[in-house]
């Protein structure tokens, strides 16, 4: 059973390791990062990026959808790492609409684009400078939700000179993922936490 667990998380780690589709860049591409961009602005106008982030505002133009993005650093397969402190925001320019019932604030989102500038504007009553994208692909995360629970297991208690005997009942804590399966987002691999061992109480 332990073989066939390793095996199964070998296989997702491999699977989680690429990108989505829509976030294939060329092979050797420079992809300049947020620090890059947000210490020279004009010397990375037209360069290329591969940025993700939590959606924190959408506005709907005439011919296309502005996100603002509060930037937070991508895992291997593209995921932003939302646990973290972010540095900074930025905005997004995509050519046509986008529903802001689907992308909405909160949700996890991934771009790669060309950088456009620098943006003036506003986080609340505070001046800010946005670096500014053209996106050229992006991918919407699905939603999941952890769940920590405690479960009771059942085992042998002993030795004893005779032999084990008797039951022994202890807690162990495992989490579980809960998958959003609505059809608002892609189907992307997510990664697997395996469940704890489970710990024996001393009595």
């Amino acid at each position: 059973m332990k073989k066939l667990i390793l095996a199964g998380m070998v296989l997702l780690m491999a699977g989680c390791s690429s990108l989505p589709k829509e976030l294939k860049v060329a092979e050797g591409a420079k992809l300049l990062s947020y620090q890059e961009v947000a210490a020279n602005p004009e010397q990375s106008t037209g360069q290329q990026v591969l940025w993700g982030g939590v959606i924190a505002d959408i506005k709907n133009q005439k011919a296309a959808t502005l996100i603002e993005m509060v930037h937070y650093p991508i895992r291997s397969y593209g995921r932003p790492t939302s646990g973290e402190e972010s540095i900074g925001r930025f905005r997004v320019r995509v050519d046509g609409f986008l529903d802001p019932m689907v992308y909405k604030p909160g949700r996890s989102l991934t771009v790669t684009g060309t950088v456009t500038g620098i943006e003036k504007g506003q986080v609340g009553e505070f001046d800010y400078q946005f670096p500014a994208l053209q996106a050229s692909g992006y991918h919407l995360w699905k939603e999941i939700q952890e769940v920590e629970v405690t479960t009771r297991g059942y085992g042998m208690y002993g030795p004893y000179p005779y032999g084990w005997y008797g039951w022994h009942m202890w807690p162990y804590h495992e989490r579980v993922i809960i998958r959003d399966r609505s059809p608002s987002g892609a189907n992307s691999p997510q990664p697997v936490k395996p469940t704890s061992v489970p710990k024996k109480i001393s009595r």
